[in-house]
């Protein structure tokens, strides 16, 4: 039967390691397709604790799972140790932010003079000849530098108050989770293969 020990032959234990190799890079392809799906909860969700991966029957992906998390330690990191939101709202110049909208504004100032005069007085905009309503949509166009650069002075100085970016960057990420998991695997792409091949 061939060379071998303890009465077993040679392939027997030639075979082994190829095994067990073999079962090793399965075992890192699953666990790295465990990390980043399936992108929602698949599966029977009887019972969860949130922001787990798993489920009574049921699994997600660790990284869109832990989506939020990420995204507000992420987000809390850069603006503490990196970015001062303030500071960069404080950078914008509210008379060039109301120069670069005049256009667009000015675009959307038929519209928007017509949804609001009819929600709130629609008889009187109604009887009012087209002349006048021309008239009216040309002096709230004057005013709009005005009223844009006041604007743009009020978010400033309010901006924690006016947005919460916070709030939106981790709604995004939640709402994006395909594109953290992009993210996440463009970053690491070389590490990950390293760790699918090395079984």
């Amino acid at each position: 039967m061939g060379y071998g020990v303890g009465g077993y032959p040679l392939w027997y234990y030639l075979i082994q390691p190829v095994i067990a190799g073999f079962v090793g890079y399965l075992t890192n392809v699953l666990a790295l397709e465990m990390t980043f799906r399936p992108i929602e909860f698949f599966g029977i969700e009887l019972f969860r604790i949130k922001g787990q991966p798993w489920g009574f029957f049921g699994w997600q992906g660790i990284i869109p799972t832990k989506s939020e998390k990420m995204a507000s330690i992420c987000f809390d990191l850069m603006t503490t140790k990196l970015l001062n939101l303030k500071e960069i709202f404080d950078r914008l110049d509210p008379k060039r932010f109301s120069e670069v909208m005049e256009d667009a504004i000015m675009l959307m100032l038929d519209s928007i003079v017509e949804e609001v005069a009819m929600k709130y007085m629609p008889n009187v905009w109604s009887m009012l000849p087209k002349k006048v309503k021309d008239e009216i949509i040309v002096v709230m166009n004057i005013e709009s530098e005005t009223f844009l650069t006041t604007f743009m002075e009020e978010v400033k100085e309010h901006i924690d108050d006016v947005l919460d970016i916070k709030q939106m960057t981790v709604a995004a990420c939640v709402r994006e989770k395909r594109l953290v998991n992009k993210i996440f695997q463009e970053c690491g792409d070389k590490e990950f293969t390293f760790i699918r091949r090395s079984g």
